[in-house]
């Protein structure tokens, strides 16, 4: 085995061995130890390779990038489209927004709404629907993101893309649940008062998607960290909208004598019911 060569050795080989000062500048030199060392390497301490009083710190390892349904690109482009469709409607509806706004605190609001002459036009109707559709879906995805762990089985490659759509799709039929429920409850009672409770909640539910859509939309947004205090100012409006809403049903039913039990069974049917359906199927698959 060949012995280790020295600077010297190469310098009588005719190499020409420049100085660190040639190298680096004219005020360098070399920490310790020779250029060439016997062995190819020579660990060095921190504090000769850094300056006096240096350490070394292990690093950080790298966070584990969790499953995440609202990094799909379908869940973006239904967030997008409803951004566009919101602002849309706000431009083209801007005077029907005081009317709407301006009986929060009365009762009857769409017959109040239609004596006032700010019927609502048929294309805001459609837009209200389909932003609060697209709401409420992509509100629906995100709790599922936040509360399920990161193991569950419904983050798939294809779940994972469908997500947003199977969440709109419940939408939808929940929006048909409920129109049937109207349509064929006036079907049997031949009332007038069922036109009259849908469209009640068809006004809060136009307040809803008209205030809290801004505060929804970041809610969506925002990364993990910041759900928890985001998810306290959603969850502070929606109550507050949701006492409005109790407030007209309960004050429509006391003012056409209908028994209180009555309105208990409609909160129970036309939301309680398909609510609760729609959280066990997401406990028995997290």
């Amino acid at each position: 085995m060949s012995r280790m060569m020295s600077v010297s050795d190469y310098e009588e080989l005719g190499y020409d061995v420049v100085s660190p000062g040639e190298i680096f500048g004219r005020s360098s030199s070399l920490m310790s130890g020779d250029p060439i060392y016997e062995g190819g390497f020579r660990a060095v301490s921190a504090d000769e390779l850094f300056g006096q009083g240096s350490e070394l710190v292990e690093p950080a390892p790298l966070e584990f990038l969790e499953p995440s349904f609202i990094d799909s690109s379908v869940y973006q482009i239904l967030m997008a489209v409803s951004v566009v469709l919101y602002l849309h409607m706000l431009l083209r509806s801007w005077e029907f927004l005081v009317v709407i706004f301006g009986g929060i605190f009365g009762t009857y609001s769409e017959r109040r709404t239609n004596n006032e002459g700010g019927e609502l036009p048929g294309f805001f109707k459609a837009l209200v629907i389909i932003v609060g559709a697209i709401m409420v879906a992509l509100v629906g995805v995100r709790i599922a993101d936040v509360t399920m762990p990161a193991e569950a089985p419904l983050y798939d490659s294809f779940l994972e893309l469908t997500a947003p759509l199977m969440s709109l799709a419940a939408v939808l039929v929940l929006v048909a649940w409920l129109y049937a429920l109207h349509v064929i409850t006036g079907w049997i009672s031949q009332s007038p008062y069922v036109r009259e409770l849908s469209s009640i909640s068809f006004i809060n539910f136009v307040r809803y998607v008209v205030l809290l859509f801004p505060l929804v939309a970041t809610w969506l947004v925002v990364p993990i960290e910041q759900v928890q205090g985001w998810s306290i100012a959603l969850i502070s409006g929606t109550a507050l909208l949701l006492l409005v809403y109790l407030k007209d049903t309960f004050v429509f039913f006391v003012g056409k004598k209908i028994p209180i039990l009555y309105w208990i069974l409609y909160l129970c049917t036309a939301f309680l019911l398909p609510l609760s359906f729609v959280f066990t199927m997401l406990q028995m698959q997290a």
